[in-house]
């Protein structure tokens, strides 16, 4: 049986934490000593290169940098929808 995988754009996830953190001041080393949190974990949401989100890590940053979980992540849209 011969299968077809057909790719489909479905638009992404993304995260821009580093916008307002930068707005705010807030340094990645701030972020880690506060949260307890791994340097590389943060690096990877600053940098957008988290592939999957953690809700308790997501709760810890929301918390710390004082914002709303839309401050930070946001849905794009497929380009050819």
């Amino acid at each position: 049986m011969d299968s077809i995988i057909v790719y489909k754009d479905y638009g992404d996830i993304k995260f821009d934490i580093k916008t307002i953190m930068d707005k705010k001041g807030i340094t990645i080393n701030q972020i880690v000593k506060k949260t307890g949190l791994h340097h590389q974990v943060i690096r990877r949401y600053y940098e957008g290169t988290a592939v999957r989100y953690d809700k308790d890590v997501l709760s810890k940053l929301c918390f710390v940098i004082g914002c709303e979980l839309n401050d930070i992540m946001y849905y794009q849209k497929p380009e050819n929808k």
